[in-house]
């Protein structure tokens, strides 16, 4: 699916969220809430697992009422937020929060973090854009010379043509693959883990009454990831240090986790509200740590382009006319 296409479908579906929120308060309960809120969606001529939002709530309406697991609904293509939703509704229901509340405060996340991919992506435009240019210069070279009158025989007529145009063709493969690393490197990890995820639904259990390791132990058991933290809690729960019981973790998300949990285990303070302060403080540092990638692959694009774009071009477009007119008629 497109990225405008998948953008649609996830902000749709957070309105979906928001509207079965609204319906749990007004007494509706959750399998008649998530009927209703699939009524008013469209559905695609031929359902199949993951084809549109329409046909995902329904079957994640027939489940909810008949009490099966709503995890094993497939969600609508481009939604990733889906598994977490239910995943954190499990969690609501096994623990006692408030299902209403937690939805409404997931929306809200799921919309700060859509607006957030929005902008890292359009401070990444540019940057691509001149990857995309830099990657078809010499090739428009190369072109340019043959309209100009320096044909194919330019290059391949003796062995300094041959010369020329191996060394634009290893010019221009070494600055394409010098570009797309640069581009990588600036767009960073994946990442299967989300903090800022995992602080939400801690900060839910915390206002259900759960301990902190207690809720951090039910979000493993729903959460992506979760398996990576059971020798954290274990070790937490034989008496461990914090710091101790965190050192060994690999993963930089649930690193992150575990720094923005440490003031609420050290002092008790702050609670869920701190949490939820921090799961934004998360989004926001995600997006501000893009644009400033962005930024700086702007200006590190230069380096390829100088060394080797530009010297490709001089070979594949320029070095030909010359040697044309060296040759005479």
């Amino acid at each position: 699916m497109r990225t405008g296409a998948a953008d649609r479908q996830r902000l749709r579906f957070v309105e979906a969220v928001r509207r079965w929120a609204a319906l749990l308060r007004t007494g509706s309960g959750e399998g008649q809430a998530w009927r209703l809120v699939a009524d008013r969606e469209d559905v695609c001529v031929r359902p199949e697992p993951g084809c549109c939002l329409g046909h995902s709530l329904r079957g994640l309406a027939a489940a909810v009422e008949l009490g099966a697991d709503p995890r094993r609904v497939p969600g609508p293509s481009g939604v990733v937020e889906w598994q977490t939703l239910l995943a954190l509704l499990q969690v609501c229901r096994a623990s006692g929060a408030a299902p209403a509340e937690t939805a409404e405060r997931f929306a809200d996340a799921s919309a700060a973090e859509l607006d957030a991919e929005r902008a890292r992506r359009a401070a990444a435009a540019g940057p691509k854009s001149t990857v995309t240019l830099l990657r078809w210069m010499p090739l428009g070279g190369l072109g340019i010379a043959w309209l100009l009158g320096a044909g194919p025989d330019s290059l391949l007529g003796d062995r300094l043509g041959w010369l020329v145009l191996t060394a634009g063709v290893l010019f221009a493969a070494v600055g394409h693959v010098w570009a797309q690393s640069l581009l990588r490197t600036a767009a960073g990890p994946g990442r299967e883990v989300d903090a800022a995820a995992w602080l939400d639904v801690t900060a839910a259990l915390l206002r259900s009454g759960a301990s902190l390791v207690g809720a951090l132990e039910r979000a493993a058991v729903a959460l992506p990831g979760g398996q990576r933290l059971r020798p954290v809690l274990a070790r937490l729960r034989w008496g461990a240090d914090w710091d101790e019981a965190w050192e060994d973790l690999a993963d930089e998300e649930l690193a992150e986790l575990g720094r923005r949990l440490q003031p609420l285990h050290t002092s008790g303070m702050a609670g869920a509200a701190g949490l939820t302060q921090a799961a934004r403080a998360v989004r926001q540092e995600r997006r501000r740590t893009a644009e400033l990638a962005a930024e700086q692959l702007a200006v590190r694009l230069v380096v390829p382009l100088g060394l080797c774009h530009l010297p490709a071009f001089v070979c594949l477009g320029v070095l030909p006319l010359l040697l044309m007119m060296l040759r005479g008629p």
